[in-house]
Parts: C-alpha cells; sequence; structure tokens
C-alpha cells in the first residue's frame, strides 16, 4: 500500500494580518540503493516512488534521483598460470572440478572494496562450458582521473575462458554505479600481478571495450604483463600476494606450495580452491607434470633463481 506523507500546515503570522498556508507535499529526502537484480529510489514528503532499471536503462518517477548511473565496460584479460597456448585460451579446470566459490573470495582475502563486495552467482552460471566457461572471480577497480592510487570504485566479476570478463549472470558487460566519467581501470586477481590502464577511459552506459591481450590497450608501467607468444597476460605465481613474483629467498612464492601439500613428500597433491595453485587446475603440486613451481620459475626467466618479477601499479 502507498503512503502519503504530508508536512503540516505552517501558519505565518504578520502584525493584525494572518495568512494560513495548506498542506503541501515537499519531497525533503530520500534514498537509493542498487545492487546487480535493479535499483530503488524513494523519496519522504510524497508517494512512494520506485526506479526501475534494465540494462542500461532507467525510468525514475519522483523529485528524488539517484546521484550515480550505470557505466558498462568490456574487459578482456587473459590470466598465464591457467593460459593455453594451444588453444589461445585459458583452461577451466576450477570450474570442472566444482571448486569455484558461489560468492566473490576478495572479502575474505583482505581485498578493500569501495561500493562492491559480496557479488555471488548462481551455480548455472558455472554450467557453461567452451570459451564462455567461468575460469575464476576477479576484482576490478575504477579510480579516479586525478590520481590513480584514489580508488572511488571496485567490482568482483568473473573471468571467462576466452578472456571476457563478464558480470555475475556470466554474460554481461560488469557494471558499475557511479557517473559517467573518465577513469582508470585496473584488474587484479588473488595470484597474479595486476594490470591498470596508462590512460584513463570515458565510460557512460554503453559499454567501452577494453582489451588487455593483444597490446590494444596501453598499460601502467613496465612489462606489466607476460608475452605469451605474442599475446599478453597477467603474470602468474604471486601466491604470497605482495605484487612480487619470487622464486627464492625470503617470501617466495615458491615455499608456499610446498607448505601447502605438506611440506613433507614432495609428490603430495592439495585438491582445491587456493592460492598456492597457479595453474588454476584444482590441483596444488609441488613437482611432476604440471606443477605449480615451475611457472613462477619461467616467469623469472628461468635462468637465474633470484631475479623476480615486481607488479606495476602505482
Amino acid at each position: 500500500m502507498k503512503k502519503l506523507f504530508v508536512l503540516p500546515a505552517v501558519i505565518i503570522s504578520i502584525g493584525l494580518n494572518a495568512q494560513s498556508l495548506s498542506p503541501q507535499v515537499i519531497a525533503s529526502s530520500g534514498g537509493y540503493f542498487s545492487n546487480a537484480s535493479g535499483s530503488l529510489s524513494w523519496t519522504l514528503g510524497e508517494t512512494m516512488t520506485e526506479t526501475f532499471t534494465s540494462g542500461s536503462s532507467q525510468l525514475t518517477q519522483g523529485f528524488q534521483q539517484p546521484d550515480a548511473v550505470l557505466v558498462n565496460i568490456n574487459i578482456k584479460a587473459f590470466l598465464s598460470g591457467p593460459y593455453n597456448s594451444g588453444t589461445s585460451k585459458m583452461n577451466d579446470g576450477l570450474r570442472s572440478g566444482g571448486y569455484i566459490p558461489l560468492t566473490e573470495p576478495y572479502t575474505a582475502l583482505g581485498y578493500t572494496h569501495v561500493g562492491g563486495g559480496g557479488e555471488s552467482i548462481a551455480a548455472s552460471v558455472l554450467t557453461t562450458t567452451g570459451d564462455g566457461a567461468i575460469v575464476d572471480w576477479v576484482f576490478l577497480e575504477l579510480r579516479n582521473k586525478l590520481d590513480d592510487t584514489d580508488v572511488l570504485a571496485t567490482r568482483s566479476a568473473l573471468v571467462r575462458s576466452d578472456g571476457d570478463i563478464v558480470d555475475i549472470d556470466g554474460t554481461s558487460a560488469v557494471e558499475f554505479s557511479v557517473p559517467a566519467d573518465d577513469y582508470y581501470i585496473s584488474v587484479q586477481h588473488r595470484n597474479h600481478l595486476s594490470i591498470m590502464t596508462f590512460s584513463t577511459y570515458t565510460l557512460a552506459d554503453a559499454p567501452v571495450g577494453i582489451d588487455f591481450t593483444d597490446g590494444s590497450t596501453a598499460t601502467f608501467g613496465t612489462g606489466a604483463q607476460a608475452d605469451l607468444s605474442g599475446t599478453d597476460a597477467m603474470w602468474c605465481g604471486d601466491v604470497t600476494n605482495d605484487g612480487i613474483v619470487k622464486y627464492t629467498g625470503a617470501n617466495n612464492d615458491r615455499d608456499p606450495i610446498l607448505v601447502k601439500i605438506g611440506g613433507i613428500i614432495p609428490t603430495d597433491t592439495w585438491l582445491g580452491y587456493t592460492q598456492e595453485d597457479v595453474t588454476m587446475d584444482g590441483i596444488t603440486k609441488y613437482t611432476g607434470a604440471n606443477n605449480d613451481r615451475d611457472p613462477i620459475l619461467v616467469h623469472i626467466g628461468g635462468v637465474v633463481p633470484t631475479d623476480v618479477v615486481e607488479e606495476q601499479m602505482p
């Protein structure tokens, strides 16, 4: 049932003359709420009204209007850990093994969300195979056009086998509830080095395409991604999530793999969704075929074990 909120009548008295004002309906305050399913606007002082959204379109009735609009981004990026150079796609072992969590993992890992966080998916999203198969969750940031260290909004989203980063329905462009403006865009993953656009991009309701895989999108820093025979992919092997891929020495990324499997028998394995699973096949493995230690050594050059790869972020 709709309710009408009415402010009390105001009596103004001037000398011997008086004027009585009739009750007026005034939209004095209200609010706005949005999630992946839609948005709702409401006001106090008038009949309750709603804002309906469908895709990038909005229909709003009433005085109170949301400050933010829906902007959409089509991002493409590869994770080098599961990347298969033979198919030019990423393997979806985490999905096929049933290990991908239905709720984003980044909040629990200590990532700082701004506006986002807690995104979840239906189990049916993980039934798609082929190019659209979900590989894992990723963490996205929009940063201030005037200060590339200032994070204005975040979202957890999904990356598919073909590199497309999509919203929680597994197919749509990723939506952010922010004003249309220019932003730096970063892509992060729990055991890969983060990347960010070198320049800002103008975001609005029409999806903007950003491809990190073919060299068409300049990235911040130098050598921000691995070159896999002409295809760019995010550096894998940051098991400790400290922004450095390191094979030996203090705080290296190799030792945690051995610890995860028990620390005694190097041929043991661990099944599940772990930071130490560099290849992202659902099997944490220290030695043998498709182990998680070798990609780290390969990424640092494969010759000098004390070399490192550092994340290129401001």
